[in-house]
This record gives structure tokens, C-alpha cells and sequence, in this order.
């Protein structure tokens, strides 16, 4: 059977519910600690197959202040069906301020953590029989924004933190689903068309993007940032710096990783122009990232058909061929 016509039936069949692992084969696993608190991931392994496995790290969304590692979503836990390790991962978040010692909760935390996570995974491959050299990331919203980064920032050295303890495994990924993530702070409020408008105000001090770079307080916000990009008063030479380098576009370079972007063309909370902007900067690097617009789509809840593309991507990119289901 050709590949082709076994990903149509796949689709065929995408109503059908394809039963996903809920209960974590390695839960709660300590990848790092900060301020005496543990950073954790659970770990999702295939109960049977070839090993060693290819590894997917998801990674959650909200707003960059909240969401849980815990439970995945159920299209992303279904890659242990088809023989692909999944871990889902905690990062701090905006609204830990406190929480973790002295550690600051504001951009580059988060991309810090992730990229932590995924040495330790990288380090301690032989005893969950994964592959270390078969790594992807899988995100929604702000947790596609780290995706998005974590692929396109491997060999920036400006990124990697310090976080855990084994800094010398690479954070490097070999595949890298975005769905729907930010990609230009400063660009979001001006990005949004009508329709489908914005449920957010994205220049205002409150805003999730104002407060990952922590220009959060009254008469604050990335409005006033982008007012003053060339204001060479303190604060804004380094908050503009911190906006840029959080930008996934700002590290492109020709050895990224292949991408899939998913973006609902009626998302009111993400504009739509902020994954055109990645798809464009992609492109002019010289890749080849593939592209899904889902039509009347919103801030996630996509049709099964779009999930499953997702994992077929993955399952292309990470499983050598023979393993993967399809025959040439």
C-alpha cells in the first residue's frame, strides 16, 4: 500500500476514537530544581515495539502563566500508538513569581527549562530506551511558541541557561510542530485584522506577552516598548533585546529542524500573522516547512484530520522508514 493512500485512510478513519495512555509510564520525574523545587515531566512509553524509541516533547500552553503538563491532549498522547515516547513537561510560569527562590518566573525562564528538560531526556535515553538522536516538540499557543524556539534555537548558546545538570547534552531537536504560537511580542497587537478581531489587548500592561518580559505595571506594556524601540533610555535597549531574542524568527538559521505550522485562520487569541511571519522566515533560510491553515479554525479545537496530520509528520520525521506504518 502507498504511503499516500494509507495517510487517506487514516483521515477516513479519524472520527473513530483511538484510545490514548492517560496514566504516565514514568510519572513526576525530576528533571531539575530550582530555588529547592523540583521542575518535573511525565513520561509516556509504548507498551511494546522496536526499541530504542523516538522521543516527542510536549509542550502545554497557557499564556506562558498557567496550564498543566498534566493530562497531554489526548491527539498528542496518541503517538504512543504508533511508537513514539511522549513526555509532557512543567516550566515556570509568570504567575510563580516567589515560587522558586530568588529564580526569576519571566522570559528566558521558560525556554530555559525546556531546553533542560530535554538534556536530561537526551542523558538518560539508555534507561528509557529512547533514541537520542530522534528528538521532536510538539506545542500549542505559548507552548508552540517554545516549540517553535526550541527548533529554531539549537546551536544558540544565548538560550541554553543553566538549568539541570548535564549541560552538555544537546538541546537540539530533529522535528517541531507549532500550533498556533506567538512568534513577534511586539508585532501581535498589530498583526490582529477584523475579523476575526482579538479577544486580548496584547499591548496592555496585563497582557500574557507583557508580562513574560515583566514590563507588566501601570503605564507599562509592550505597547510602550514598541513606542520606544529606538528610546535609548533605561529600560528599552534591553527590554527590546528581550523581546527579540524570544522571537522564534530571530534564531533561523539553514540546520533547523523540518516544521509543521498549524494555524486556525479565526483565532481571536493568537493572530494568524504571527505564524506567517515564522512560515516566511522559514522559508527565506532555505527550508521547506510544511503548512496547515485551518479554515474557520479558532485557538485550537481542530477537526481529528488536522491532528492527525500532526503525528504523521512526526511519525515521518522521527521513525526510520519501515517503521513508521507506510511502505514507499
Amino acid at each position: 500500500m502507498s504511503r499516500r493512500l494509507l495517510f487517506a485512510l487514516i483521515l477516513l478513519l479519524g472520527s473513530a476514537p483511538i484510545a490514548a495512555q492517560t496514566t504516565p509510564t514514568h510519572p513526576d520525574l525530576v528533571y531539575a530544581e530550582i530555588g529547592g523545587r523540583p521542575l518535573q515531566l511525565d513520561l509516556y512509553l509504548p507498551s511494546s515495539g522496536p526499541t530504542p524509541v523516538p522521543l516527542v516533547v510536549w509542550i502545554h500552553g497557557g499564556g506562558w502563566s498557567g496550564g498543566s503538563r498534566f493530562p497531554p491532549p489526548g491527539f498528542a498522547a496518541q503517538l504512543v500508538n504508533r511508537g513514539v515516547a511522549l513526555a509532557s513537561v512543567s516550566y515556570r510560569l509568570t504567575s510563580q513569581a516567589g515560587q522558586w527562590g530568588g529564580a526569576p518566573v519571566i522570559f528566558p525562564a521558560q525556554i530555559h527549562d525546556v531546553k533542560a528538560a530535554i538534556r536530561w531526556l537526551r542523558a538518560q535515553a539508555g534507561s528509557f530506551q529512547l533514541d537520542p538522536t530522534r528528538f521532536g516538540v510538539w506545542g500549542s499557543s505559548a507552548g508552540g511558541h517554545l516549540a517553535a524556539l526550541v527548533g529554531t534555537s539549537g546551536n544558540a548558546a544565548a538560550l541554553e541557561g543553566s538549568i539541570g545538570n548535564h549541560l552538555s547534552e544537546s538541546s537540539a531537536v530533529q522535528a517541531v510542530v507549532d500550533y498556533y504560537g506567538p512568534t513577534d511580542i511586539i508585532m501581535m497587537n498589530l498583526d490582529v485584522t477584523t475579523p476575526p478581531g482579538s479577544s486580548i489587548n496584547h499591548d496592555a500592561p496585563e497582557s500574557p506577552e507583557s508580562r513574560l518580559i515583566g514590563f507588566d505595571q501601570p503605564g507599562q506594556g509592550v505597547g510602550v516598548l514598541r513606542a520606544n524601540l529606538g528610546n535609548p533610555t533605561p529600560p528599552f535597549p534591553a527590554l527590546a533585546e528581550l523581546a527579540a531574542s524570544l522571537s522564534p524568527q530571530t534564531w533561523v538559521d539553514p540546520t533547523d529542524p523540518p516544521f509543521l505550522i498549524v494555524h486556525g485562520d479565526a483565532d481571536m487569541s493568537v493572530p494568524f500573522a504571527q505564524s506567517v511571519r515564522l512560515y516566511a522566515a522559514l522559508q527565506a533560510a532555505g527550508h521547506q516547512p510544511r503548512w496547515r491553515t485551518v479554515v474557520g479554525g479558532g485557538h485550537g479545537g481542530f477537526p481529528a484530520e488536522v491532528n492527525i496530520q500532526a503525528r504523521e509528520f512526526l511519525v515521518d520525521q522521527l521513525l526510520p522508514l519501515g517503521r513508521s506504518g507506510f511502505e514507499d
